[in-house]
């Protein structure tokens, strides 16, 4: 018998031999095979009977087709971990979730993730949230394959699921606030032919297209990949339309005992920049929701782009090693009228014309890794030892800032009179420059004690350097430099072969950037986090996750209406509850519930026990797929929906408003035929079922995000 880390499509004569003794061991007691084909080839009378069979062992895929749930993940311990052996709490929000709900964008796919809410977004055009309590746009948490990004807004047209891991995660991520990281991981090339073209049309107007296609590259070990994905759709509100291009080709080649991946994204983008609505008299204002407060040039366009290389060697059967680069960079401009703030009594705003030009920000990522396991004393260790370096680089050309004025009325606004000067250059706040180099080691040795048993110890040792300045003349701040240990353990027990217990202890480190209104540098952020939690089988498709957490951090940042400051000590614990997966084989469900509770802890006296903003104390959704063999011959169906309930949230720092708790419905339907080509697909989907009027969040009393109402989308796809 022969088995195949991966196929290059062939007739049941060709099949091949392709991994190596450690491969298949990984495969197969990660039960990850999918059996291919089997040959028979019948010998003339006298000889043997040749049976070979082909097993696909993608060692980058984790969750099966179409299922809810991921069976491993990597995001928390650098190599594959099944679901009950990991001792932390990791939400997977599959492709098929993502599909089934047409969410197009991380906003929409962090729905599914469990007590994650949406944060400030700067208008729309950077991706927030707040995971157990913290978060904000700028806090460099969301990785794409593991590197950090440039903030901005994802567009989920490249991306194969999205992985949140939970609590302090600077272990292996570096410098990572305490509430947790979202991980974006990529659609990769395979070594089987799959071509689609895709396209969507949306009730607000307009919509998107995308094409994909991977691949073998002739009979060679490479095999590519080629996304080219549009989107251009109006604006739901007074006026705008959100433009985005994106072509991300990668190639992936695979030896007997190494691997490599060479990928490239390129983004271009011009989307509103919407700063909301304004709150009156302790409540969001009395105006249609459809209505800007704003200007029709108030947007923001650029373009990004990303880098990702790896290689990997096996060193053994047990031990391999793994270098990966990462570069990504965004270079844009926007202009945005700034409301400033707003009479309560007759509705007046006064508002200020503003421009950002000339955003140049990049990350850069080196790390080398080695991963095996050793057996001592009849016990296996499981090592993760490591170096990584990151660059960080954030500049800002030119700020203009004109004088306040008030010139309009939230109850009948008169566009075009708001308008940049460009005598406005502020070159105090211009020319602004931070920059973050960080370098660590780490290890980490999951050791298996026992049948039962396995204990986690590691510690991160990491040095960095921070310098900023700003201003023509070029004023430069001091200089500063740290070195500090972050340890992190854990402990879990597998109470049955379907049943683990675990709890965890571990710290986070983030070296605050530069605000990016006022220039002021930040004091660094520490926080320490705990968990314990009970995870559950019930069969190999459907399972329960639950965790108790606490965490308190020092130094963290807030900001309203564009003023950033620190807060000195905050902390937040809860419980968070995730059922996901088969009930049956046409039934899927997801659901979840969070409670949690944030506080101030140390501040000044008149904001100390307050709840941090944006932060639900309570979340829940429940979510159900079916499929429905109704008329075999003409296809197969598949409906569902649900709901999501995020409660009552406050909307700044001193707690002055709140944003009321809301719930919001969806529902879709989904046909699968063979009219055309392998497979065509049409799918309605009906987001915010009811129209519902609701807030996801704030960046303050003139700063608070309008959600979007009911949307219809039809979806076409076209595989072959």
């Amino acid at each position: 018998m022969t088995v195949a880390s991966r196929f290059t499509p062939v007739s049941l004569q060709k099949c091949a031999l392709r991994l190596t003794p450690r491969n298949v061991t990984a495969s197969l007691l990660a039960l990850m095979p999918t059996l291919i084909c089997v040959q028979n080839a019948s010998a003339d009378a006298g000889t043997t009977t040749a049976n070979t069979m082909v097993v696909v062992s993608d060692r980058l895929s984790t969750v099966a087709p179409h299922s809810y749930r991921a069976k491993q993940s990597t995001v928390a311990s650098k190599r594959p971990v099944n679901f009950l052996d990991e001792a932390h709490t990791v939400d997977t929000v599959a492709s098929q979730v993502m599909a089934d709900n047409d969410a197009d964008s991380l906003t929409e796919a962090m729905i599914f993730a469990t007590g994650v809410t949406q944060g400030n977004t700067m208008g729309g055009t950077e991706d927030g949230f707040i995971k157990r309590g913290f978060g904000s746009n700028t806090d460099g948490s969301i990785l794409i394959d593991g590197i950090r990004q440039s903030r901005g807004t994802y567009s989920m047209a490249t991306i194969e699921r999205v992985e949140v891991l939970k609590g302090p995660a600077s272990l292996f991520h570096g410098q990572q606030e305490p509430g947790g990281v979202i991980n974006l991981v990529t659609k990769r090339p395979q070594y089987q032919w799959q071509r689609s073209i895709e396209g969507e049309v949306s009730s607000f107007g307009g919509g998107n297209a995308n094409l994909d296609i991977t691949g073998p590259i002739a009979d060679s070990d490479f095999a590519f990949r080629f996304i080219l994905h549009h989107e251009d759709k109006d604006y739901w509100r007074n006026f705008g339309s959100q433009r985005r291009t994106i072509v991300a080709p990668s190639l992936r080649w695979e030896g007997k005992n190494s691997r490599a991946q060479l990928s490239y994204e390129y983004r271009d983008y011009d989307l509103p920049l919407d700063r909301g609505t304004v709150i009156v008299n302790g409540k969001p204002a009395d105006i249609p929701r459809t209505r800007r407060l704003d200007e029709s040039w108030s947007h923001i366009w650029g373009h990004d782009q990303a880098v990702t290389a790896w290689w990997e060697q096996d060193l053994s059967p047990d031990w391999s090693v793994k270098l990966t680069y990462g570069w990504n960079r965004r270079q844009y401009s926007d202009g945005q009228p700034r409301v400033m703030s707003v009479d309560e009594s007759t509705g007046a705003l006064t508002r200020r014309a503003d421009a950002n030009l000339g955003y140049d920000r990049r990350v850069q990522y080196t790390s080398l890794d080695t991963i095996g396991a050793v057996t001592l004393g009849g016990m296996r260790h499981d090592l993760v030892i490591g170096l990584d370096h990151e660059r960080r680089h954030d500049y800002l050309a030119d700020v203009y800032r004109s004088s306040t004025v008030s010139d309009a009325n939230i109850y009948d606004m008169n566009y075009g009179d708001l308008t940049l000067d460009s005598d406005s250059l502020d070159n105090t706040r211009s020319n602004r420059l931070d920059e973050i180099n960080t370098t660590g080691l780490y290890a980490n040795d999951r050791w298996h004690v026992g049948e039962n048993w396995i204990v986690g110890v590691g510690g991160r040792y990491t040095h960095f350097e921070q310098s900023s300045g700003q201003g023509r003349p070029y004023v430069a701040d001091p200089d500063s430099e740290e070195s500090i240990f972050l340890p992190s353990l854990s402990l879990l027990y597998r109470l049955t072969a379907a049943t683990s217990l675990y709890a965890n202890y571990s710290e986070s480190f983030v070296p605050n950037g530069v605000d990016s209104d006022s220039g002021q540098s930040l004091d660094p952020e520490h926080g320490k986090g705990s968990e314990i939690g009970l995870k559950h089988l019930w069969n190999d498709q459907f399972a329960l996750s639950m965790a108790l957490f606490r965490i308190r951090k020092d130094n963290v940042a807030i900001s309203d209406n564009g003023v950033t400051r620190t807060v000195g000590k905050a902390g937040s614990q809860g419980l968070e509850l995730n059922l996901s997966g088969q009930l049956s084989d046409q039934l899927t469900m997801l659901a979840s519930y969070a409670y949690t509770d944030t506080e101030v802890l140390k501040d000044t006296a008149d904001t100390e026990g307050n709840r941090l903003p944006n932060a639900a104390r309570h979340t829940a959704s429940l979510y159900l797929a079916r499929d429905l063999a109704i008329t075999p011959s003409f296809g197969t169906w598949r409906l569902g929906g649900g709901v999501r309930y995020v409660g009552e949230r406050e909307g700044d720092s001193s707690n002055s408003f709140s944003l009321d708790a809301y719930t919001v419905a969806d529902a879709f339907i989904g046909l699968d035929t063979h009219w055309i080509g392998k497979t065509t697909h049409l799918q309605l989907n009906v987001k915010n079922l009811f129209d519902t009027t609701y807030y996801p969040s704030s960046g303050g009393s003139t700063r608070v995000v309008v959600g979007d109402p009911l949307e219809v989308t039809m979806t076409a796809k076209v595989a072959f």
